[in-house]
């Protein structure tokens, strides 16, 4: 397996874009990112391990990747539905993240999973940040 590389966010708010970096206020890129994501039902004892090619904002500074969740749960509903089970967004992972080349070549001719995880760069660390909408606040007393 590769060395971690970056940091992850699953961005839970729609409304929020992070046109800067919600750690260090730099400013956000757009770049693409192969997610790969584990997904397991255990009543069902199913477990798949999905690759997502998608547009993430990325920090270059603090190599911190965001993505909003909901993004991500869309494409796995119509990827869990299509197996012909009930999506449950508590069921999946988001882990790593897996090179252009390795992910294209993937694509034309699939690999075992036990390989596929050698080429697979897991998360440093998945973060959450606790966001306060802009507007005035008041912080003294009235008297």
């Amino acid at each position: 397996m590769i060395q971690p590389k970056y940091y992850f966010y699953p961005n839970p708010h729609d409304e929020y874009a992070w046109t800067k970096c919600p750690k260090c206020d730099a400013k956000t890129k757009l770049r693409k990112f192969c997610l790969m994501i584990h997904y397991e039902d255990k009543p069902l004892r199913f477990h798949r391990m999905l690759s997502l090619r998608m547009d993430c904002k990325l920090c270059t500074e603090c190599e911190l990747i965001i993505k909003k969740k909901t993004e991500i749960e869309s494409y796995l509903k119509m990827a869990v539905e299509s197996w012909g089970m009930k999506f449950n967004p508590k069921n999946y992972l988001v882990f790593g993240t897996m090179e252009m080349q390795d992910w294209k070549q993937n694509q034309l001719t699939p690999i075992d999973p036990s390989k596929a995880l050698e080429k697979i760069a897991p998360f440093k660390d998945v973060l959450d940040f606790k966001i306060q909408p802009a507007g005035w606040y008041f912080t003294g007393d009235k008297g």
